[in-house]
């Protein structure tokens, strides 16, 4: 009995460590920073906004842009306090390249991707009144 559940404990702790190793960047991948400052509509909370941020934009966007996970960031200290940004980790240059081939281009698959995300867009831009962005790629080395 010892032994089937030591087998069981090393199975599951192996099943973890696989989970924590997938969630670290690889050599090669691209780290896109995008901060906003935002102007949410006057019947919108900012928490209203995270909200549906979290639980329905980055979920299509994960789903269209393949090799791809976005991640949402909000600021509390400095410059970009109260600001809202992403982080969207590419798989590799190639996969970004393959939505953004140039800065400020965008492909026919990202245009595609982008259609797909459509509804979700539109319904993000009924929160917000307006928007600046900011966004640089970083290589991981």
């Amino acid at each position: 009995m010892k032994t089937k559940t030591f087998l069981l404990l090393l199975l599951l702790s192996g099943l973890f460590m696989s989970q924590l190793s997938a969630q670290t960047l690889k050599k090669g991948a691209v780290v896109a920073i995008h901060t906003y400052s935002f102007t949410l509509n006057p019947d919108v909370t900012l928490n209203q906004f995270i909200d549906f941020i979290m639980n329905k934009y980055i979920p299509e966007s994960d789903k269209d842009f393949a090799g791809t996970k976005m991640y949402l960031l909000t600021a509390d200290r400095g410059e970009k306090k109260n600001q809202i940004g992403f982080i969207i980790v590419f798989e590799s240059v190639p996969v970004r390249d393959r939505y953004y081939p140039a800065a400020d281009k965008t492909s026919p698959e990202g245009e595609a991707a982008n259609a797909k995300m459509k509804a979700v867009s539109d319904e993000m831009m009924k929160f917000v009144i307006d928007y600046t962005p900011v966004y640089t790629d970083w290589i991981v080395k």
